[in-house]
């Protein structure tokens, strides 16, 4: 049986993506100047046994990271961000597992001085994702993330 060298790639791929933890970043702190736009993004929220922790590479106004949920009581999700940095906010899609089936939801981070705050807000499934309703009704009033020493 012959096996394509793109069903591998994928293959690599799919499993490198399930196999990275959210307390994983792999990415360096590349920035060597003020001027340059490459840097981490490592935010965590500790919450009574509730655990939230974002680890990203941002370079220009991209990025991209993996953003995991371990809420007590409730099934734990690891995924993959990759977003955008608008002014203070971040816009992006969150793709997981859950239950055997991958899902990919928007979200958004806004940045009050050292926290990244998670938006909230009504949700509807279009295109196969489940994006914000009405993205000028989102209210940042979700997790709190405290920036968190890169791992």
């Amino acid at each position: 049986m012959k096996i394509s060298p793109v069903l591998i790639g994928l293959s690599l791929l799919v499993l490198t993506a399930c196999n990275s933890g959210p307390t994983e970043n792999s990415a360096i702190n590349t920035k060597t100047s003020e001027s340059d736009s490459t840097f981490n993004l490592c935010y965590a929220s500790f919450v009574q046994k509730d655990t939230v922790l974002f680890n990203a590479l941002m370079f220009g106004d991209s990025i991209k990271g993996s953003l995991g949920y371990k809420l007590y009581e409730k099934q734990q999700n690891n995924g993959m961000l990759l977003g955008k940095m608008q002014g203070d906010t971040i816009w992006g899609l969150y793709t997981f597992m859950a239950a055997d089936s991958q899902f990919i939801n928007e979200v958004t981070f806004l940045k009050k001085d050292t926290l990244l705050v998670e938006g909230l807000g009504n949700r509807v499934f279009k295109d196969g994702k489940f994006v914000f309703d009405d993205k000028a009704s989102v209210r940042y009033d979700g997790v709190k993330l405290a920036k968190s020493k890169c791992k």
